[in-house]
């Protein structure tokens, strides 16, 4: 008996051991600007169809949240007032683009806007080159550089108070963070999102080192403890201060602007569970889509690829409606 408890306290201290070993090595990778995979985009091909689709573009600059007031980086588009096929404006959509990715992936998005008479406004999120930053808090920093993009794009024309929200993944919990605290906000389009932070970093971990998720939990424990630790001493937060994590439940809560969620059975970054749960959160009337076959934001088999014609009637019928009735 005493070697088979002997044996069980060794396997525990190996096994706490390994993780902690484990979470200081991956703890960087759940704060880090970068991705599973490569981006493709380039943000010279963005700004260079804006400009072939005669849209006046602006490429500016602007420092972001007082805490961490690093360069941001973010484009403003708007349709030539001076062609007379331009249609009227119905306000700006604002694109936001997951961990690792930029603000070039959305081209399509942003070209589809501008024909249809929006602005938009196109933010490279801190920690995302050309923007400045060396990690990402999932809407805690993000949020105030959201309205501070917002702010210097008003001297290019951008009305505050006609404003749409376009997300991809992470990009959606900053989207939720951002419109629960504004209640101005038209409309929210919401891709590929999570619900719950923690749920999503052991996920993330597993795919990252390759290690089935259940055997993940210490380890992703100890490397969201050792995250937020550097984030605060990076920030200079005192003791007393709350941990900068956000809550996308409780963002999504506060939620009283209409909502689209899309999202693909095929996703294998961000599981359909973990959106499900985010669905329940969010304000009645809320409408759900998961095309078939579909599969992550931004990525080969996104939902605006497998179901085009149908992603952009919805897509054009959404941001139309809500625009119109609050015009």
């Amino acid at each position: 008996m005493r070697r088979r408890i002997a044996l069980a306290a060794a396997a525990g201290a190996a096994f706490a051991g390994g993780s902690w070993l484990l979470a200081r090595s991956v703890a960087g990778r759940l704060i880090s600007p970068h991705g599973l995979d490569p981006v493709p985009t380039r943000r010279e091909n963005l700004l260079e169809s804006l400009r072939n689709a005669g849209a006046r573009v602006e490429d500016f600059r602007f420092r972001g949240a007082a805490a961490d007031p690093v360069e941001l980086a973010a484009l403003y588009a708007a349709p030539d007032a001076s062609s007379p096929s331009s249609p009227v404006s119905r306000g700006t959509l604002i694109f936001l683009h997951g961990k690792g990715g930029n603000a070039a992936e959305w081209q399509p998005d942003a070209l589809r806007a501008i024909a249809q008479g929006y602005s938009v406004l196109l933010p490279d999120l801190r920690g995302h080159r050309p923007s400045g930053g060396n990690f990402v808090t999932y809407g805690y920093l993000e949020r105030e550089d959201l309205s501070l993009a917002i702010a210097a794009a008003a001297a290019f024309g951008l009305d505050p108070h006609r404003i749409g929200l376009h997300s991809c993944s992470a990009g959606s919990a900053i989207a939720l963070a951002w419109a629960a605290e504004n209640p101005q906000i038209r409309a929210l389009w919401l891709e590929s999102p999570f619900a719950d932070a923690r749920e999503m970093a052991r996920h993330y971990l597993s795919l990252l080192t390759g290690i089935p998720s259940w055997a993940l939990g210490l380890t992703t424990s100890l490397a969201i403890a050792r995250a937020l630790g550097s984030i605060r001493e990076a920030l200079a937060l005192p003791p007393e201060a709350p941990d900068p994590a956000m809550n996308s439940i409780a963002s999504a809560a506060r939620i009283r602007a209409p909502v689209y969620l899309v999202f693909g059975e095929r996703d294998e970054l961000v599981p359909p569970r973990f959106t499900r749960r985010l669905a329940e959160a969010l304000p009645p009337g809320t409408a759900v889509w998961n095309p078939q076959g579909a599969g992550h934001c931004h990525h080969e088999d996104e939902p605006e690829r497998v179901a085009a014609q149908e992603y952009g009637r919805r897509w054009t019928e959404f941001f139309a409606d809500n625009f119109r009735a609050g015009s």
